[in-house]
């Protein structure tokens, strides 16, 4: 947790305790809209991009069953980059955490009489109950996960972690207030990514090896959010070498890297005298997602880079620390094969090379991806 975290949560716990008269609790006999009767949708997922990546497949599923629902999204500026020219999208605002932006936000949110506000965020916020009790007039306020402020919702629901799901299936069960039937609804829905992304993927590809484009390509992530995920230089070096000898000159490597840490992917790549290679310098989000597109395998630590891939249903390998309720909600969605847990609550320090290269054996077999 960030140092300056618990001093937050009790300002906004005094907040709460201060200003609670001015929420509105939500109806007891909810009955679930519908979508036909429906214009206009505000949903509120202001965090950070893993949170957006997983959200993707609600909006899907309501815009290909009901194409002329306009869907409106209020972002953070980390999760912005993930949906900023996404077309399933009517109007994007952002959440600035500053006092007047934010104020001007929802006003101009409010001006758009929404029909519906749906707070996706997965937990008690106060700062997102007080969004969704603003941001429209009187409308059906839907909520995710809520426990402490179910009240103040006309639907929600919560589960205790014995009874989660994967966060994707757990966050697409609101579709249940539109009538729609989460049970049926697709997990899986990629970022949108267009023409220009993908051509800067395609021109990538072709220029690491022309004449073998088609091989095994595998990705393998080196930027992390949290330094607690970074996994050790020379372990990256070693698993770089196994998989290598185990294609037989048959398998690439892509390295991939924010532009702070490019560094690190350029001396890992100093090890290797051919089929390891670095993304090319300053790429954005949705061009890194584009290249994720065209791998065979992605290997990461557990970063928003796994559920990219997965979106695409690209097989993983994820390292991940051990707290259970973190590995249950996050996980490589829906792949029996593929997370390595580490044996300490803290770090994935102690997860080893073999542990990780046989774990990628595994989805390869269960994937059929190479015939070894």
């Amino acid at each position: 947790m960030e140092p300056l975290k618990p001093v937050e949560h009790k300002i906004k716990d005094f907040a709460f305790a201060l200003f609670r008269f001015l929420l509105k609790k939500g109806q007891k006999d909810f009955k679930p809209l519908e979508p036909l009767y429906l214009k206009k949708i505000l949903f509120l997922r202001p965090d950070k991009i893993g949170d957006m990546i997983i959200s993707l497949p609600v909006f899907e599923n309501l815009k290909k069953s009901y194409p002329h629902l306009q869907l409106s999204l209020l972002c953070s500026p980390r999760n912005l980059p993930i949906v900023k020219n996404d077309p399933r999208f009517d109007k994007i605002f952002l959440y600035k955490k500053n006092i007047f932006q934010d104020i001007a936000t929802v006003l101009a949110m409010r001006r758009e009489n929404f029909d519906v506000v749906v707070d996706m965020i997965s937990n008690d916020s106060i700062t997102n109950l007080f969004l969704a009790r603003y941001s429209v007039k009187d409308k059906p306020r839907i909520g995710v996960q809520k426990a402490k402020y179910r009240e103040y919702y006309d639907y929600s629901y919560y589960h205790r972690l014995d009874d989660m799901r994967h966060i994707i299936r757990n966050t697409l069960e609101l579709l249940d207030a539109f009538g729609y039937g989460s049970a049926k609804a697709d997990g899986f829905a990629p970022p949108y990514i267009d023409k220009e992304a993908l051509n800067k993927a395609a021109v990538f590809f072709e220029s690491i090896d022309p004449e073998r484009m088609n091989l095994f390509c595998v990705g393998y992530n080196l930027s992390v959010g949290n330094p607690t995920r970074l996994w050790d230089e020379s372990n990256s070096r070693r698993l770089l070498e196994k998989i290598l000898e185990y294609g037989q000159g048959n398998f690439h490597i892509i390295l991939l890297t924010t532009p702070p840490d490019r560094m690190r992917g350029e001396k890992l790549l100093s090890f290797f005298e051919k089929d390891v290679f670095l993304v090319p310098p300053d790429l954005n989000l949705i061009e890194v997602s584009a290249i994720i597109s065209k791998l065979s395998l992605l290997i990461s630590p557990d970063t928003s880079l796994i559920h990219i891939a997965r979106s695409f249903k690209i097989p993983v390998v994820g390292l991940y620390p051990k707290p259970v309720k973190n590995f249950l909600l996050w996980h490589p969605y829906e792949q029996k094969e593929g997370a390595v847990l580490s044996g300490n609550n803290d770090n994935i320090f102690d997860i080893t090379v073999e542990q990780v290269f046989d774990t990628f054996l595994r989805v390869c077999q269960a994937n059929r991806l190479v015939n070894k």
